[in-house]
């Protein structure tokens, strides 16, 4: 049966429900426990949903809102990969084949967000990086330095949890708060709006801030020891300087 409705017939919607299916595909693999698949699992869907909902609008205004959260969705899918091969639940091949899908995915809805027409128009924009020297760096925010170190705090956590005896609560609070740390500097560098840029920022620096007095909270409940804590808590000091110093950055080109 052919496309029923004007979002089928786009490429970047199919492209997308490729990448869904690739996804569900992975995921079936994997132990469920992380907290960034659940968050891969939903963010894919988001991109296949926002960009049938801008499709649908007649305002460029309200289009562009969508797209900017289908945007927004592929920069998190992303990643959510570089996530999972840090904490070895993909292999480096998978995390690339599926980046180098959301690299074209991403290029359309780029594509879709700068047309310069009342109706939707395909066409590749070049927000993800062509870099065939080093097929990691794929996208922007992977250039950045504080995303590196976000995900220097993952690995090395993934290594702490494994070391200690903390319990699955515990364990997993820590899990989530350092993926949401990764995943909001990616979303918010794609962000159109310096405001919403800023507030992803912000909520980045919340988790950071959130890690370091959870690692001390064990500390002072007796659970690990100070030494067991130094190089998270190093990591981490390094993250909030270059959090506070892209807020900066971002506050001085609004002013």
């Amino acid at each position: 049966m052919g496309p029923q409705f004007n979002h089928e017939k786009l490429h970047v919607y199919q492209h997308g429900l490729r990448f869904v299916a690739w996804t569900a595909s992975v995921l079936v693999k994997i132990d469920r426990k992380a907290a960034v698949l659940d968050h891969l699992d939903r963010a894919s869907e988001s991109v296949v949903e926002s960009i049938a909902n801008g499709n649908s609008r007649r305002s460029a205004s309200d289009r562009n809102r969508y797209f900017d959260v289908a945007l927004g969705s592929g920069l998190e899918c992303a990643a959510c990969l570089d996530i999972c091969a840090r904490k070895q639940l993909i292999s480096e091949e998978a995390q690339v084949d599926g980046k180098r899908m959301l690299q074209s995915i991403v290029r359309m809805i780029v594509g879709l967000r700068t047309a310069d027409s009342p109706a939707v128009r395909e066409k590749d924009e070049p927000y993800a990086i062509d870099d065939t020297e080093r097929p990691e760096h794929l996208f922007f925010h992977e250039k950045l330095d504080v995303y590196q170190r976000s995900l220097d705090v993952v690995g090395w956590l993934d290594s702490f949890l494994r070391e200690t005896q903390l319990t699955a609560r515990r364990g997993a609070g820590l899990d989530a708060t350092t993926a949401s740390l990764v995943l909001n500097i990616a979303e918010g560098n794609g962000r159109y709006s310096s405001t919403d840029h800023r507030r992803f920022l912000d909520i980045a620096h919340t988790c950071a801030i959130n890690t370091t007095a959870a690692f001390d909270l064990l500390v002072a409940k007796g659970f690990v020891t100070a030494v067991q804590i130094v190089e998270g808590k190093r990591i981490l000091a390094g993250v909030v300087p270059m959090l506070f110093g892209l807020r900066g950055y971002l506050d001085e080109q609004g002013s």
